[in-house]
């Protein structure tokens, strides 16, 4: 019922404006028969007869002329689409290319090119290249908006390559249509594109099309990109096989079923398995994984819980991070009713064997549409599961506004079926105001008497985004205590919902040392569905600017409140017990631009606590000491103070990550983190010779160590599990 209104409301509003580049004309690239050598040089004669695209600066003062001349073009032949780049500088020694690392942006200058492949105003792909030649692929779901919506793990096929000189520097890039999803009409595709050079050390940043500079993070949008014509391109059918190999020891201690001592177990690994990627069409693609491994994957970062709600991992694994955006059915928060990470992971985070699975996905017509089936073994206690996911979505109303729907399955081999089902839709009022809506609903057999709304999820948000004058956020949202969906992920359940968030942003303009600041006034309300009770409000004021140098400064003010009806633990530590508690914090926080090479940033957050008090400190710098090195560490330290027993205990997670990149092809990422409430030390160190896109050898050891050995009545080993691994990938590609 809920969505039928929203949907019959949306429907007779028929909002009929378009965003001003795709009003103007369309950019016809010009289609060349010329061969061009990738190798940065930008010396054959076709691109000095293009026209470069004309820029405009989006920061740190928009619309102004670029400080240094740029000549960015485009062209495009049957198979692929092709860009060059001169970035001229008028203080070449001073241009920043900080990292040959792959996927890593480290204040580097560079050329982001955005390809809104689909037309739809609200997905796209990310092409990044920097002054050494590194890479750095990305997707783009929901226009860019919401801390999901820049999926950064996500990697495909294509060529770049630069060169440095006493001019500035240059690029070339090729991408292959097969590497693009997108629609013909008789050889005709329409996409959307938006380029942009970062100037670094000036936090400037040079566009086409010109985008206004009230919305965050414009050069994400694919709303605002310039529509363009390529003729002659023709839907072709790709193929990707990639087989891999797979083998290593790993060592383990584990605790027994009396909990009285450990034994050590030692396996032996080596297993093949493959990927295979074949493009139906442009717009339709089939990945099919056999005997799935992520070996290479970055560890997870170590999290300090003090709430008594389920912390929040994200995905990292590349089989489900493709067009992952078609897959999303965000809820609240970090709620959302697939969160692909259930597949293949206990609770615990250990990995389960994936036997294989499939995935569909892609445009049909004006759907979007997203089918996943995945079938994972037996593990310890946990049975054989199958899990399945259909998506399926479209654009309503005005190109900016969609309406989906989702239904997902966890069928487990021992009978227990959970299955899920909701509707969604974002619908743009007018320029930046958005009704954005969930309905989902879940069933469970191990439920009885399932009432409707106990195990349903509503939400709906109206929000104005901008950065310039006022914006809001105006939140409902209600989520029943039997709401469970088997392969989504909720961070709190049991509860009604009011929040209300108002901003005014300043763009004080080219004389003030800012380049934007806002105040904002934030609050919400829970109350339990069970019982017509508060559970916890939060009210606060913030502060925070942008300089026009790239640094970040933020200052704030909260007011908490807590009904806390079940005892809980903090940190394995401290115990809070049932009651009402009122407390009051204060924070501040500072991050320096991304254009220097020593980038430190701290965050403190200090005030009572529950029935005490805590002081929450944040370090986290960055430093390049050249292309080849890089250092990046975090340390984060909370200091509790209760009446309970231990009436005041500390904690700290360390972190130290060192990047190390020979050139573009061979690198090695080293993770040491230290957690003192989980009393480990762990290590994740990740070597790989990427010969090419696809073909990677990569050797990765994994530590963990316990550090407080004396601990529940135990001697506990020194080591927790050891792991050496070495997998070997290689692509073969073919087209028709």
């Amino acid at each position: 019922m809920t969505f039928a209104c929203i949907f019959l409301f949306a429907v007779m509003l028929q909002v009929p404006f378009q965003n001003q580049n795709n009003i103007q004309e369309p950019l016809a690239l010009p289609l060349i028969s010329d061969e061009i050598v990738i190798d940065g040089h930008i010396n054959e004669n076709i691109w000095d007869k293009i026209e470069p695209l004309p820029l405009a600066a989006y920061t740190p003062v928009a619309g102004l002329s670029p400080s240094e001349k740029t000549e960015i073009r485009f062209a495009y032949d049957a198979n692929y689409l092709y860009a060059s780049i001169r970035a001229f500088d008028s203080e070449p020694s001073a241009v920043r290319a900080n990292t040959l690392y792959r996927d890593r942006y480290s204040g580097d200058d560079h050329i982001h090119i955005l390809l809104d492949t689909f037309n739809d105003n609200e997905s796209g792909m990310v092409f990044v290249v920097t002054p050494t030649g590194a890479k750095r692929d990305q997707l783009v779901s929901n226009d860019g908006e919401g801390s999901n919506a820049i999926n950064t793990d996500f990697n495909t096929y294509w060529e770049a390559a630069a060169q440095v000189d006493e001019r500035g520097w240059y690029a070339e890039i090729r991408i292959p249509f097969t590497s693009l999803g997108f629609q013909d009409e008789n050889g005709r595709v329409t996409m959307g594109l938006y380029v942009q050079r970062g100037i670094t050390r000036k936090n400037e940043r040079v566009t086409f099309p010109e985008v206004p500079d009230h919305l965050t993070r414009a050069y994400y949008r694919p709303s605002l990109a310039k529509k363009i014509i390529l003729d002659s391109v023709y839907s072709q059918q790709s193929l990707h096989f990639t087989p891999y190999f797979t083998g290593g020891l790993e060592q383990k201690n584990v605790l027994n079923d009396a909990a009285t001592d450990f034994s050590s177990h030692n396996n032996h690994k080596l297993e093949p398995g493959f990927d295979l990627k074949y493009g139906i069409s442009n717009n339709i693609n089939l990945d099919v994984t056999v005997n799935t491994d992520f070996a290479q994957v970055e560890a997870d970062d170590e999290q300090a819980d003090l709430t008594r709600f389920n912390i929040f991992f994200p995905e990292k694994r590349q089989f489900f991070l493709e067009k992952s955006g078609l897959f999303e059915f965000n809820t609240e928060g970090s709620g959302r009713l697939f969160h692909s990470r259930r597949i293949g992971l206990t609770e615990k985070g250990e990995s389960v064997r994936i036997l294989g699975g499939g995935r569909l996905y892609g445009r049909i017509g004006s759907w979007d549409v997203g089918l996943l089936n995945m079938q994972t073994d037996k593990h310890q206690e946990l049975p054989g599961t199958n899990y399945g996911v259909v998506r399926f979505r479209r654009r309503i109303v005005n190109p900016y506004s969609y309406a989906g729907a989702m239904f997902t399955s966890k069928v487990t081999a021992n009978g227990s079926d959970n299955l899920s089902f909701g509707m969604d839709g974002s619908i743009r009022l007018k320029a930046n105001d958005y009704l954005v809506w969930t309905w989902a609903q879940t069933i469970d057999e191990n439920i009885n008497d399932l009432l409707f709304w106990d195990a349903s999820q509503v939400r709906i948000n109206w929000e104005r985004r901008t950065r310039r004058g006022f914006s809001w956020k105006s939140t409902i949202n209600r989520t029943g205590d039997k709401y469970n969906p088997g392969i989504g992920f909720v961070p709190r359940s049991d509860y009604f919902h009011i929040g209300q968030e108002i901003n005014y942003g300043w763009m004080p303009g080219e004389n003030s040392p800012l380049h934007w600041h806002s105040l904002k006034l934030d609050g919400s309300v829970y109350w339990r569905t069970t019982e017509p009770e508060i559970e916890s409000a939060e009210y606060g004021a913030f502060w925070n600017g942008d300089t026009k140098n790239g640094d970040q400064i933020s200052t704030g003010l909260t007011w908490h409140y807590e009904d806390i009806l079940t005892d809980f633990t903090i940190l394995d530590r401290a115990r809070i017990f049932p009651g009402e508690y009122s407390f009051f914090r204060a924070e501040a926080g500072y991050r320096r631009a991304a254009g220097r090479l020593f980038r430190p940033g701290i965050d403190a957050n200090i005030g009572s606590f529950y029935d005490g008090w805590r002081l929450l400190l944040n370090f986290s710098p960055r430093w390049n000491l050249s292309k080849h090195f890089e250092l990046e560490a975090s340390w984060l330290y909370n200091l509790v103070d209760l009446p309970s027993e231990p009436r005041r205990f500390d904690a700290h997670i360390g972190q130290l990550r060192v990047r190390t990149a020979l050139n573009t092809q061979l690198s090695t990422n080293a993770l040491f983190q230290v957690n003192s409430s989980a009393n480990r030390i762990l290590t994740n160190i990740r070597f790989r010779y990427n010969f090419r896109d696809g073909n990677d050898l990569w050797i990765v050891y994994n530590e963990g160590i316990h550090t407080n050995r004396h601990r529940s009545g135990l001697v506990w080993p020194r080591m927790d599990t050891r792991v050496l691994m070495a997998k070997y990938t290689h692509t073969f590609h073919g087209s028709n």
